[in-house]
């Protein structure tokens, strides 16, 4: 009967295991403010990889690297690494912000109402014109 260890990729559990201590280190060795904007992809021959969520951020933690890295030697896991290579990758938004559908909420007949009489007291054409089209469009099914 073979182990249940030898069905499960090597490769797949060895990445998982490496960014997970990765990651754990990371929160340890670096300053918080950092952990906010960076976090850590990949560590391989003393070079660590780092994503950060844009190019405006990448330019500061690039001009803060030579610091940072005498920061992260300091610690057992880092005591080798000579370079930090940098990466931008934007944050995954959620489907509630990544939404951009428009809904229209349909104004009840009092609002429709007010929006026309205060459209006939408006001396200016455009805006009057816009509550006017406001008070149609808002109130169709």
């Amino acid at each position: 009967m073979k182990h249940i260890s030898s069905f499960i990729s090597q490769s797949s559990l060895k990445s998982q295991t490496s960014n997970d201590w990765l990651v754990s280190t990371w929160q340890r060795s670096a300053p918080p403010a950092l952990q906010q904007i960076c976090h850590p992809k990949k560590y391989h021959e003393n070079c660590l990889t780092l994503q950060v969520d844009s190019s405006v951020w990448l330019s500061r933690v690039r001009q803060q690297q030579k610091s940072l890295i005498r920061l992260l030697r300091v610690s057992r896991e880092f005591a080798g690494i000579r370079k930090i290579k940098l990466e931008v990758s934007p944050r995954k938004t959620t489907n509630s912000q990544n939404t951009s559908k428009h809904y229209h909420r349909k104004l009840s007949g009092s609002n429709k109402k007010n929006l026309l009489s205060t459209a006939e007291h408006i001396s200016d054409p455009e805006l009057r014109l816009s509550l006017q089209r406001l008070a149609e469009t808002a109130s169709k099914p």
